[in-house]
């Protein structure tokens, strides 16, 4: 492979130092990267060259602006120097390319044909360009590049992931260490003081300071300052939503900008330097308060203008330099622009146009993206926007109640996800008793990871199972382990949990499989329910109803469960009015549906619900057992199950984290408050909630995708204009979330028993769904309030959708409401209440709104309601790995791997 190469091979590099002998990669002046490959090398094709901001800057302002002279100036620099290093900023980027060739004995897990993305600075990066960067004008960071480079075997690279855009990877990429290191720090502080850390970022509305900022809160951090030089970044950091408090000051101006944190609460724990300017090193230290820390990211830092000036300021402050380099830092920083739509919006604005909107892509896995209806209703987009601005600040409060907080069914579905299955004699789960007798002995405040998996080391139980056996029997003295002893519990747990997640991959992959090679229906997706509390007589109804055209199936659950606080194990032959949600039943449906979408030609998808005080738990089944749509939605367990608010807000948030990593699609259950209460007056509620939910689900880690939002045609037919009421409400809903798949459910409250009048409500509820393009069509039956449906009811109703949408056709594209007539109007009312109801959540919280009746009439205090005692603050040095591989892990890497 070496070709006779004279030097020996270096994992660090040091055979293509020219000059001057003796330093790394990154201290030379010249590299040589053209002699042949070595073993434990990798040559990349590059694509693309991504310029650090601070080195574009000078070349920038160098060449005033001229672009032909910065392309000369970058192409001179990587001929020279065989890297690209700026002389002046020391500094240089990273890069995208394709692997072409591997050597034999290369540590970096790489193949020819794979598309990566460089982890290691281009100033230690051999590099050759062989097109004169003919593609690029010079201005913009990112690069277009014909060329190749080689890593070394100490080097670090990432594959590039499927579902972002390369532009969007790359520039993710570049910045990926700023958010490992903040969060690491922003932990440790937390766990060294007891108290949650107040951080600023200068620089924060740019790539690694936005990155910088949502890792702070999700770490843990208590107040959050941005400060950003002018009014454009202060509008979008704004905006975006990521910081408690947004200063406008020029960072370089260290008195004036200690002033402005004085006046909004003085200086802060940590400090977070992310500016690609000079000059910042005394702002940085002043905002510091004495025993903090300050996190240097710019290229442009002077280090000895640091290290003098805090010594000069008398300022007792650590300063740590921003290494690139972490483990799990890639993941970690993917895993925000995915989930944080402030990130992925400040990131989507510094990028080209093109790519403004399609900043992540759905999942491949949820269903069809619907073609957006282009603005028929004229909607104020200034007021959308303010609309999705409120939704963001009264939502944010909720979230960090959820990542504050932990219940008995978040743990239990961690150890769900680390095997724990079964149940006792008395058919009391296996999870149960476990996280029960931690409970009892430790409590919760730790997680159970730490105490079961330090048990598990510690004592004789072989498994998870045997460790609850001996635990019911209270055989086991659980204890909180520290040190070394608690890395290796987390470890442990951390690999079981990984387990199942990887088992969940597989399961996302087969749907995938399974889609592309029996198809799928064009079209809405016919949703129909079963609901007889016999799993396996649910079977037949549900193979006879896919038979007749339903697209998917959804099983009701058993009137009660809810309100059960353990999962039961096993099939089941008994329920009311619904079956119970159990991991053999999920698995018997499954299997079922299979067997008929293969004889179909379609595939079948199946519906349960991930909700009450077990929707964690139930949510890793669904994952486990490839369900595809789950209802989820709090609100409901909240205002007609009475379960405590704050409780089923915690266990939300971790079930669209499963759910999102599962690729299935949220129902939500805005529909069912215009069951109790008007839909008119209502109306607004509906949206609200819709936007409450985006947010929520967005921030979990869906994607549009993946939110069926739900709504209802609920108006009192009687009314005047009811069916053009309808319309406008259906038509807001598909306008204000154009990418998600919106769950259209038909009347229920005014259908009268009324057989003939039902069957014609449902058609004019079908014929809306049809003009309006609702994507998840639930199926009404004409003998709701009557009797639970015989099959011959389902077959009726099923004629109507399929009479409807057949001879609707495309209708869609013709339907365009008059401007400012009825229809327009009464959207525009609705969206503006809902603005209003949105402002009023801001000043007086969620919680209080839900406690006040704003909700479906139904009032719910947050101190009330079952499962209350079932939640738990999370204390400092809490650890769920579960939590942690969904969010992005702060746990060094397995054993064997390089940790530099």
């Amino acid at each position: 492979m070496n070709g006779g190469a004279e030097k020996r091979s270096s994992p660090l590099g040091l055979h293509r130092v020219l000059a001057p002998a003796g330093v790394l990669p990154q201290a030379a002046d010249r590299l040589d990267p053209d002699s042949p490959l070595h073993d434990d090398e990798v040559r990349i094709d590059v694509e693309y060259l991504n310029l650090d901001a601070a080195s574009y800057r000078q070349l920038h302002e160098e060449h005033g602006g001229d672009g032909d002279a910065i392309r000369d100036a970058v192409c001179r620099i990587v001929r020279e120097r065989g890297k690209m290093h700026n002389p002046v900023t020391g500094s240089g980027g990273m890069l995208i390319g394709t692997v072409a060739e591997a050597g034999p004995r290369t540590p970096l897990g790489l193949k020819p044909g794979d598309r990566v993305a460089s982890l290691v600075s281009l100033t230690l990066t051999p590099l050759t360009l062989t097109d004169g960067l003919r593609d690029w004008d010079g201005l913009g960071e990112r690069v277009p590049a014909r060329g190749h480079a080689v890593l070394f075997g100490r080097s670090v690279a990432a594959a590039l992931p499927a579902d972002l855009p390369d532009e969007l990877s790359l520039a993710v990429l570049d910045v990926c260490g700023a958010p490992a290191l903040t969060a690491r720090t922003v932990a440790e502080y937390a766990t060294r003081s007891g108290a949650a850390p107040s951080v600023a970022v200068l620089g924060a509305a740019g790539k690694s300071g936005s990155l910088a900022l949502a890792a702070a809160r999700r770490a843990g951090a208590g107040r959050l300052v941005g400060i950003v030089p002018d009014r454009a970044e202060e509008a979008a950091l704004t905006a975006s939503g990521l910081a408690g408090t947004v200063l406008r000051a020029d960072a370089r101006d260290a008195v004036a900008l200690s002033e402005r944190l004085d006046g909004c609460g003085g200086p802060v724990d940590i400090t977070v330097v992310c500016t690609d300017v000079p000059g910042c090193e005394h702002a940085a230290v002043l905002a510091t308060r004495d025993g903090g820390t300050v996190v240097f990211f710019s290229m442009a830092t002077s280090f000895p203008a640091a290290a003098l000036g805090a010594e000069g300021l008398r300022a007792d402050v650590t300063m740590l330099i921003g290494n690139g380099y972490q483990p799990g830092h890639a993941d970690q920083a993917l895993d925000l622009v995915r989930t944080e739509p402030g990130v992925r919006d400040l990131f989507a604005r510094r990028l080209a146009p093109s790519h403004a909107d399609t900043a992540v892509r759905p999942a491949a896995t949820a269903v069809r993206r619907p073609a957006a209806t282009a603005g028929k209703l004229g909607l104020d987009p200034h007021l959308v926007e303010r609309a999705r601005k409120l939704a963001v600040r009264a939502g944010r409060p909720v979230v960090d109640l959820a990542r504050s907080h932990t219940t008995v069914a978040v743990e239990r579905a961690a150890l769900r996800l680390a095997g724990l299955s079964g149940a006792d004699a008395e058919g009391i789960p296996w999870v149960n008793r476990l996280v029960d007798a931690v409970r009892d002995q430790v409590g919760l405040e730790h997680g159970v990871a730490l105490p079961v998996w330090h048990a598990l080391r510690d004592g004789p139980s072989r498994d998870l199972t045997e460790l609850a056996a001996r635990a019911t029997a209270r055989d086991v003295s659980f204890r909180l382990p520290e040190g070394a002893a608690a890395e290796h519990a987390v470890r442990d747990a951390r690999r079981a949990m990984a387990k199942g997640l990887a088992v969940i991959d597989g399961r996302r992959r087969e749907r995938e499989r399974l889609i592309q090679e029996w198809g799928e229906p064009r079209g809405p997706l016919v949703y129909l329910i079963v609901a007889t509390g016999d799993i396996h007589e649910d079977v037949r109804q549900a193979v006879a109803a896919a038979r007749g055209g339903a697209d998917v199936i959804a099983v009701i659950r058993s009137t009660g469960q809810s309100l059960l606080d353990y999962v039961p194990h096993g099939a089941t032959r008994e329920g009311y009015a619904g079956t119970y949600a159990t991991q053999e039943n999920f698995r018997l449906m499954r299997a079922a549906l299979d067997e008929v979408s293969a004889r179909l030609g379609r595939y079948v998808r199946l519906t349960n619900y991930a909700s009450g005080l077990c929707m964690p738990e139930i949510a890793v089944l669904a994952g486990l057992e490839r369900l595809d749509m789950m209802l989820n939605d709090s609100m409901y367990g909240i205002l007609f199950r009475d379960i405590n608010p704050l409780r089923t807000f915690v266990d939300q948030r971790f079930s669209r984290q499963l759910h999102a990593r599962a690729g299935i699609v949220i129902n939500t259950g805005e529909d069912n408050y215009l069951t109790t209460a008007d839909a008119m007056r209502a109306a607004h509620t509906v949206t609200a909630s819709q936007l409450l939910n985006e947010y929520f689900g967005k921030e979990a880690g869906l994607t549009d995708a993946q939110l069926g939002l739900g709504h209802a045609f609920e108006i009192d037919p009687d009314l005047p204009d009811s069916f053009r009421m309808e319309l406008a409400h259906a038509l807001l809903a598909r306008e204000l979330f154009p990418d998600a798949p919106l769950k259209w459910m038909p009347p229920t409250r005014h259908m009268t028993g009324d057989v003939f009048r039902g069957y014609l409500l449902n058609g004019f509820f079908n014929l809306a769904g049809a003009l309006t393009r609702q994507n998840i069509l639930l199926v009404g039956m004409m003998t709701e309030a009557v009797v639970t449906p015989f099959l011959s009811d389902r077959d009726l109703a099923l004629q109507n959708v399929r009479y409807v949408l057949d001879a609707a056709g495309s209708l869609e594209e013709d339907f365009r409401p008059a401007p400012g007539g009825v229809i327009a109007r009464r959207a525009d009312t609705v969206l503006r209440e809902a603005v209003d109801l949105l402002e009023g959540l801001c000043d007086r919280g969620l919680p209080a709104a839900i406690a006040e009746g704003t909700f479906g009439g139904m009032r719910r205090p947050a101190d009330g309601g079952r499962g209350r005692d079932g939640l738990a603050e999370r204390a400092p040095g809490y650890r769920n790995p579960a939590i942690e591989l969904l969010e992005g892990s702060r746990d060094p890497e397995p054993e064997g791997e390089d940790r530099r």
